[in-house]
């Protein structure tokens, strides 16, 4: 059964390789798109699935300021945006692999401002106390800025560096 369901969907990929338009397959490319098939069911077929969280996420990549240990007390790079059009609530996110990369499309992890919850890549336990004392110093500096209050100068300089050691 399952040899005949992966033939089956190579065959339906083929045919809508072939009937798709070169300018919506240059679209998808262009923006880095997958055109992604839903399963059925007997109440509901959805040909065509947009991860509109996934899209915002990599539209705001362009927009994330990455911050080095010496403000942040973190050891891994840690990012921060503003909402712009992202459904989700204030985070910060956290490179992994790297942990010192300055692209945020590396591999990272997500915590939450509110409650430090953490989602995405698995992240030690070390960086994890160190990312919320950065919150806990810097909360209303993050949240202001992840309301667009004030523009990216204005948050770095508004950021309470980490206790000297």
């Amino acid at each position: 059964m399952g040899a005949r369901i992966i033939e089956e969907a190579e065959a339906i990929k083929a045919s809508i390789d072939q009937i798709l338009p070169l300018d919506v397959r240059d679209r998808l490319r262009e923006y880095g798109l997958t055109l992604t098939l839903g399963s059925s069911s007997a109440s509901e077929f959805q040909s065509v699935v947009v991860d509109a969280d996934e899209l915002a996420e990599r539209e705001l990549l362009g927009d994330m300021t990455s911050l080095r240990k010496k403000r942040t007390g973190v050891d891994n790079t840690i990012f921060v945006s503003t909402k712009g059009p992202a459904r989700h609530g204030a985070r910060i996110k956290i490179a992994i692999d790297p942990p010192d990369s300055f692209n945020a499309a590396c591999k990272t992890a997500s915590m939450a401002i509110h409650d430090f919850s953490v989602t995405g890549a698995y992240v030690p336990p070390r960086i994890v106390e160190q990312a919320k004392q950065f919150i806990e110093r810097n909360r209303d500096v993050l949240l202001d800025y992840w309301e667009a209050k004030f523009d990216t100068e204005e948050m770095l300089e508004r950021l309470r560096p980490p206790p000297r050691r």
